[in-house]
C-alpha cells in the first residue's frame, strides 16, 4: 500500500492510500498539523515500523477505513462503510495500542535526552528508539516540502521485524 501525505495549506495536510487489495481512500483535513512529523505520519511510523497490523494504516491496508478515510469512488461507499465499522471494531485493542505508541515515541523524540521505558508488553525502549530514527528520516523529508507537495512512504505491516506483530 502506498501511503501520500500532502502539504494543503500553511498548516493543514491530506492523507491518500492506494494500492492491490485497498480501497483508494483519503482524509482531508487530517488532524494534528505539525511541521515536523503529523499525527498520522507518526501512527503511520509507529504502526509500520512496529507491526501493528490493527490500527489505522492495517486497518487501511485489509479494505477498512479507520473511522476517518472517505473512498475516493463514491460508489463503494456503502459497502466500505459496513466492512469498515466491522474491521474497526475487531482492531480496537491495536488501535489504542497505536495510540499509546504514537504517544510515547513522540515523548521520546521531542525529548531525546529523557530516557523513556516502554511500559507497553513487547515493545521495548529499542524498539522506540528505532521509531524515533524513523521519526527523524521522515521529519527531514515532511518539513522541506512546501504548500501542494508530497511524499509516499510504504506500508510494509512490518513484515520482517522484531517487535509486536499483532494478528487478528
Amino acid at each position: 500500500m502506498k501511503v501520500t501525505f500532502t502539504r494543503t495549506a500553511e498548516r493543514r495536510y491530506r492523507v491518500s492510500v492506494e494500492g492491490p487489495g485497498v480501497v483508494s481512500s483519503w482524509m482531508e483535513p487530517a488532524p494534528g498539523y505539525d511541521c515536523r512529523l503529523p499525527h498520522d505520519m507518526a501512527h503511520f511510523v509507529v504502526e509500520n515500523e512496529l507491526g501493528i497490523t490493527g490500527g489505522v494504516f492495517g486497518q487501511l491496508a485489509v479494505g477498512g477505513h479507520s473511522s476517518t478515510f472517505h473512498p475516493t469512488d463514491n460508489r463503494v461507499r456503502r459497502k466500505l462503510a459496513k466492512r469498515g465499522h466491522r474491521i474497526a471494531a475487531t482492531s480496537r485493542e491495536d488501535a489504542l495500542l497505536s495510540e499509546r505508541l504514537v504517544y510515547l515515541a513522540c515523548q521520546m523524540w521531542n525529548n531525546p535526552q529523557t530516557e523513556i521505558n516502554s511500559s507497553v508488553k513487547g515493545v521495548s525502549g529499542e524498539d522506540l528508539g528505532r521509531v524515533c530514527r524513523k521519526f527523524d528520516a521522515v521529519s527531514a523529508i515532511w518539513s522541506k516540502l512546501e504548500v501542494g507537495e508530497s511524499m509516499t512512504l510504504d506500508w510494509t505491516s512490518g513484515a520482517g521485524r522484531t517487535g509486536r506483530r499483532r494478528h487478528r
